[in-house]
């Protein structure tokens, strides 16, 4: 088992080519599994994936095609995967693009995706280590005992829970294609669980170390934090109405969603730094703390990243999260709403935050005009599991553990429900 890898690949658009890459993404979009140009249901090991267009800022000319890849690990194999599979296809859409090789081959394919990686300043998975593999066969094992229990009504009326359990574990065993439940899912490799485990430890103990110049220096950040929040100017803007209408009708034809914000950073260096500082905080939190499928008790995102796009002041945000934009924005509200004052707080057009984890996004409508109005459209989007919600991949891991180890009373109840 591996642990998983954003892939994030961004190039300029060549002048006069706008037009025929925005057709090429309209064929895509029709069929984003199996097109031409990137038939991303044949790139293994690939979770979501999406290419969009952002619009050029004031000083640029042409626009940035995007494109990103929410994988299982290595960051080596998905390049070649994708070269193997698409490297015509890439010579479509990089093709109207800057610096893409006159005379393609694998190698300078391969060397243009390189030089053409851009890092996420923060990574989040839903639960990480749970690769592509497992998420499908899991659904299938959910499946299978379900298929089979309607078949055994009967048979299991009057069994006690533990003896019912048994009987699954039994058909399970007896069936080559379910065998392999029986055993635990396996952990990301060992090499990378030690370094996540030295990074986890090593950055607290940084700060235990510098804490003489950590405590007078956060005393003083917090300080200017207040400041800025009571004097800076916070607009409140209206999104316009047809865009709105625009962004919803491209909205809710799966149980996932794809987004994708893109907003400035405040003005002045208080607030880049302070972009920075959460960035820190917001990688390490996704790294170490909210691994395991809930993000402070938010269970619906599969996928997010923040990263930063040219001029670096430019943050742009992706996620792929399960319902509609308004029950997304109204679980954020209701239940972290301190992770979006934290995360998107200096951020141009922001509601005005108290102390950076008050107000902000408890001011309802002005945060959803703020997500809103800096919303960019997805034009092409995939997912590897579209009729798959967060939850219920989490329930069917639970009960593919549940077969494994001891279970009694009410854990055992629970397992029970799942099917």
């Amino acid at each position: 088992m591996t642990h998983q890898v954003a892939l994030t690949f961004s190039a300029r658009v060549l002048p006069g080519r706008r037009e025929a890459l925005e057709r090429l993404l309209g064929v895509m979009a029709e069929d984003p599994d199996g097109n031409r140009v990137i038939p991303f249901a044949r790139l293994p090991l690939t979770h979501f994936a999406r290419v969009l267009l952002l619009e050029p800022q004031a000083d640029e000319d042409e626009p940035t095609v995007i494109v990103t890849l929410d994988c299982d690990a290595t960051v080596g194999e998905r390049l070649d995967d994708l070269v193997q599979v698409a490297g015509a296809g890439l010579d479509e859409l990089f093709g109207a693009c800057a610096d893409y090789p006159d005379v393609p081959t694998p190698d300078r394919r391969l060397a243009y995706l390189r030089a053409h990686l851009r890092d996420s300043r923060v990574f989040y998975v839903h639960a990480v280590g749970r690769t592509l593999p497992q998420i499908r066969d899991e659904a299938r094992l959910r499946q299978a005992l379900e298929d089979h229990l309607d078949t055994q009504v009967d048979q299991l009326a009057g069994l006690t829970p533990a003896e019912v359990r048994d009987a699954i574990r039994s058909h399970v065993a007896s069936e080559p294609t379910l065998a392999w439940a029986l055993a635990p899912a396996p952990q990301p490799a060992l090499v990378w669980r030690l370094r996540e485990k030295l990074h986890k430890i090593a950055v607290p103990a940084l700060l235990v170390v510098t804490l003489p110049i950590g405590i007078p220096a956060a005393i003083v950040w917090a300080l200017m934090l207040r400041w800025h929040e009571r004097v800076d100017a916070f607009p409140e803007i209206e999104p316009d109405p047809e865009r709105l209408r625009e962004l919803g009708d491209a909205e809710d034809f799966l149980v996932q969603n794809a987004f994708t914000s893109r907003a400035p950073i405040r003005p002045g260096g208080f607030w880049k730094l302070t972009s920075r500082l959460t960035e820190l905080v917001g990688d390490y939190t996704a790294r170490h703390v909210f691994t395991t499928g809930s993000l402070s008790g938010l269970t619906t995102v599969h996928f997010a990243r923040f990263m930063r796009v040219d001029p670096d002041e430019q943050v742009l945000f992706t996620s792929y999260y399960d319902g509609s934009l308004e029950s997304y924005n109204n679980d954020f509200v209701d239940q972290v709403a301190w992770v979006l004052n934290t995360v998107f707080g200096q951020q141009a057009d922001y509601p005005r935050t108290r102390w950076m984890v008050h107000d902000g996004a408890h001011n309802e409508r002005w945060f959803k005009n703020f997500i809103r109005g800096h919303q960019v459209p997805t034009q092409v989007w995939y997912s590897a599991y579209p009729d798959l919600a967060a939850v219920t991949i989490d329930q069917n891991a639970r009960l593919r553990a549940g077969l494994s180890g001891e279970l009694e009373g009410e854990e055992l109840d629970a397992w029970l429900r799942i099917l």
